[in-house]
């Protein structure tokens, strides 16, 4: 598996768009949307300690759009051109297993310590710090099947970009409050599963994402270590696809 992660922050299932090219292109459909959402949130609502001011996340058309943008492009870098983005990347092979990557994110809870606000040594944490991030309430993801990722080794292997706003993994501070779960709600906001919801629908349109207001990040390149690849979709906690992970990076508090 390969992840990346980082702190600033259609609809058809997998054809072939551009036969005369003989180029694979790959796009979320709306399942496949809806399972990144959902897994999101269910990690949201499940986080020990539970959390009082836990946002639910909404999908975002604009973040779709720029990180699918992003993922054409096939790097194995974060996008220094997020701006006030929350980015996290995943790359895999054979098969891109959508519900596999968000809990693979959430899997680094075993190495955070929400007491201290600090990673295991020589673990990485801020996957699963962007995903339950209490104030980042959008998300959207793009996917791209590529022959070469830029900074990647192994070949023929899908890539994942989700973007979220507001941006989690602010450098001091922690992802979420400790206590009953809802209890510092916002005002325009109801308790729905242990997460904040709104009290409307919120609707899936592009909404204009500020510019940076503080420093870029700074970001890590990814040191991959790869494993034997399956020829099927990998059950977690069995048998593991050709993965890699990155460090994560953090941000200044704007």
């Amino acid at each position: 598996k390969h992840g990346l992660c980082s702190d600033m922050g259609s609809g058809l299932p997998p054809v072939f768009l551009l036969l005369t090219a003989l180029e694979l292109s790959w796009s979320l459909s709306d399942e496949e949307k809806k399972i990144i959402l959902d897994g999101h949130n269910k990690y949201r609502s499940q986080v020990s300690p539970p959390a009082m001011d836990m946002l639910k996340m909404s999908w975002d058309t604009e973040l779709e759009a720029f990180a699918q943008a992003y993922a054409e492009k096939c790097i194995w870098d974060h996008n220094k051109e997020r701006g006030r983005r929350g980015e996290n990347l995943f790359a895999m092979a054979p098969t891109l297993d959508l519900e596999f990557a968000v809990e693979d994110w959430n899997g680094e809870e075993k190495y955070y310590n929400l007491t201290t606000s600090t990673c295991a040594p020589g673990q990485m944490c801020g996957h699963y710090t962007q995903v339950v991030w209490a104030s980042t309430h959008q998300i959207g993801c793009g996917a791209k099947f590529c022959e070469k990722i830029d900074g990647i080794e192994t070949e023929d292997m899908y890539l994942l970009v989700c973007n979220y706003y507001p941006p989690g993994n602010m450098k001091g501070r922690k992802p979420y409050k400790e206590g009953p779960s809802c209890s510092q709600c916002p005002e325009d906001r109801v308790c729905v599963n242990s997460l904040c919801a709104p009290t409307t629908p919120v609707p899936t349109t592009a909404t204009a994402k500020p510019a940076p207001t503080t420093p870029v990040p700074t970001t890590a390149k990814p040191e991959p270590t790869t494993t034997l690849p399956t020829t099927a979709k990998p059950p977690p906690k069995t048998t593991l696809p050709i993965t890699t992970k990155p460090k994560p990076t953090t941000v200044l508090p704007s």
